[in-house]
This record gives structure tokens, sequence and C-alpha cells, in this order.
């Protein structure tokens, strides 16, 4: 196995593990007790219609209501800022919000209309939206090793993860967005 393959089977062992020992809650995301775990996302929504939206190439969308998703359910909703960037912050998120976010459950919805922002595309019915990613974990705890190496990155790696999810923050971005 490459070393790269290596790193995500870990990478993907640990959360799905972690993930099974969260405990759901019984009326949705917001019902199980709230960890040491707080998250951060942030992105540029683009004025644009298409899929996979390059924001070097299209307008950014000034003054739009973001909403963050997670399954079926809103758990934020911010305005962009004059230029198009959006931030969602909570602290102390639940753990089945955590495990969401890891598990790719959630993702970035624009509420408002396009015509919005282009008067050329208020007949354009879809939403935009945009999965997430991971940027980062920030534990306060530092990383890495002294084991040094692939298996010292491996377990650098999970440590962060691990610290993520009883406490730190994570930090996240949009993927790519898409009109849907």
């Amino acid at each position: 196995m490459a070393p790269k393959s290596l790193v995500l089977a870990s990478l993907l062992i640990v959360v799905v593990v972690s993930a099974r020992q969260l405990p759901r809650g019984a009326a949705g995301l917001g019902a199980s007790p709230n960890t040491n775990t707080s998250f951060v996302v942030s992105g540029i929504v683009p004025c644009a219609t298409g899929n996979s939206i390059n924001l070097a190439t299209v307008p950014s969308f000034p003054n739009a209501l973001v909403q963050l998703v997670c399954g079926s359910n809103v758990v934020g909703s911010t305005t962009t800022d004059s230029t198009g960037a959006f931030l969602f912050s909570q602290s102390s998120a639940s753990r089945d919000l955590v495990a969401a976010i890891l598990g790719n459950l959630c993702k970035v919805v624009v509420a408002t209309p396009l015509g919005a922002c282009d008067k050329f595309l208020a007949g354009a019915t879809g939403t935009l939206s945009a999965p997430l990613k991971l940027l980062d974990i920030t534990t306060g705890s530092g990383s890495g090793s002294d084991l040094g190496g692939l298996f010292g990155g491996i377990i650098g790696l999970v440590g962060q993860i691990l610290g993520g999810l009883i406490g730190g923050i994570l930090n996240l971005g949009t993927q790519s967005f898409s009109f849907v």
C-alpha cells in the first residue's frame, strides 16, 4: 500500500471508530451532550450557476443568506459580507454535530436567490451548495511525534484527530460550490 493510501486508510478508520463511539441523540443533532470541540466554517460564495464553480473566474455574492445544513437540519445561518465571504463558528458543539461534520453529512447552502447578485440570473431555479472539507484540527497540545517517519506521521495525525474529537477546534472550508 502506498504511504498516502496508508495515511488515508488510518484516518478513515479513526473517524469511523470515533463516530461509532459517539452517542446519538433521540431528538436530532442538538440532543446529545456538548463536547469541548468547537468548529469554524469559512468560505466565499460565488454568483454563478453550474457545477464545481471556480471562484477565480466569477464574481462573489455579497449580502447572501448562507445556511449550514447537516442532514436535513439547519444548524446555523449567517450573511456574507461585501466580498461574499462568510464565517460560521460554534463552541461546545454537540457530539452528534461533530460526528455529522466529520462524516461529511454537512454542507453550506445559499438561501438567497441568485437574482439578488445578478439580475440576469433571476430566472435560475435551484440552490447553490457546497460540501465541507476539513482543513485543520487545532488542539492546543501541539502536533507531530518524536517517532519520525511515516509511522510517526500517522501517530501524530491520529493524535490530532482524537484531540479534535475530545476538545479542540475543527477548521473547515467549503469545496467548490455547485448550482443544483
